[in-house]
């Protein structure tokens, strides 16, 4: 988490909007009821640094404690059945969210189960578009009815499976998902908007 950390402290220097963030380890309790993987932190990482890179220098995060985090990231229970939900609250005058993750695939349908069964790198793939959408709603960031969207509500219907796919295809290792945010051009004006660069700036 040091990359996040070090460009935070940059960031402060320049006025960004910092978030501060847990993400709940995956230890062998909190797997054995959510069937997280031991990597899985390690993606929810990865976006939180994919919201950063689309808005720096404006937005910046921040490891925090538990009780003093503005996003807190938890694994939830395979007994749910979600895809992932994020909740907003408060801490310290900020908003922040909470938010559940379902790291169990085999929870979200026959047909995703089998192709994550077949292909284990969709698999983490489906976790971070996950952790992807719900941190983007902690920073601000409602639904679209765009299917290119991360922030795209399934609630519109479409192929689901397709959706992750789409992704997955641009993937031949698990790292390449550092260098395949799936943010589309629609979130990041959207972004953008939020935590304003000057019109016509483009990304470093």
């Amino acid at each position: 988490m040091r990359p996040l950390f070090l460009w935070a402290l940059a960031a402060a220097s320049l006025g960004a909007e910092n978030f501060t963030y847990w993400i709940a380890p995956c230890s062998a309790e909190v797997a054995q009821d959510s069937r997280c993987d031991s990597g899985d932190p390690e993606l929810a990482q990865w976006a939180l640094a994919a919201w950063q890179r689309t808005a720096r220098p404006n937005l910046a995060f921040s490891t925090a404690t538990e009780d003093h985090a503005r996003i807190r990231l938890y694994w939830a229970s395979r007994r749910t059945r979600l895809y992932g939900e994020a909740h907003p609250i408060m801490v310290e005058g900020k908003r922040g969210a909470t938010i559940y993750v379902n790291p169990d695939v085999s929870q979200l349908g026959e047909n995703i189960y089998a192709a994550t069964k077949r292909d284990p790198l969709l698999r983490d793939a489906i976790v971070y578009l996950t952790c992807l959408h719900e941190s983007g709603h902690a920073v601000g960031l409602s639904h679209t009815g765009k299917f290119e969207d991360i922030m795209y509500s399934f609630g519109y219907g479409g192929d689901i499976l397709e959706y992750f796919e789409r992704y997955r295809r641009q993937l031949s290792a698990r790292p390449d998902i550092r260098a395949h945010p799936a943010i589309s051009s629609h979130d990041r004006q959207r972004l953008l908007e939020l935590f304003g660069k000057p019109p016509g700036a483009g990304l470093p």
